[in-house]
């Protein structure tokens, strides 16, 4: 998915990752060249749901693209 078409929620911007956890994320991208997991959107509205370190490093890293696994609402 294109890393600009997400949208973050207000509570997610509100909120820290651990800085030390994040230098390992973006240690790993990288080196591989890819995050470790895939960021949780919500199918409809592109709406985070689960990943917020992985888009602080994809956003750091500057990646275009990163993957994702679609929530559907119920």
């Amino acid at each position: 998915m294109n890393f600009d078409e997400i949208i973050v929620p207000e509570a997610f911007l509100k909120t820290r990752p651990n800085p030390v956890k994040t230098e390992k994320v973006i240690e790993f991208v990288r080196r591989t060249g890819h995050l470790d997991e895939p960021l949780t959107i919500e199918k409809d509205s592109k709406i985070l749901k689960d990943g917020y370190r992985r888009y602080i490093v994809a956003k750091t890293v500057k990646m275009d693209k990163v993957p994702v696994v679609y929530e559907y609402q119920k």
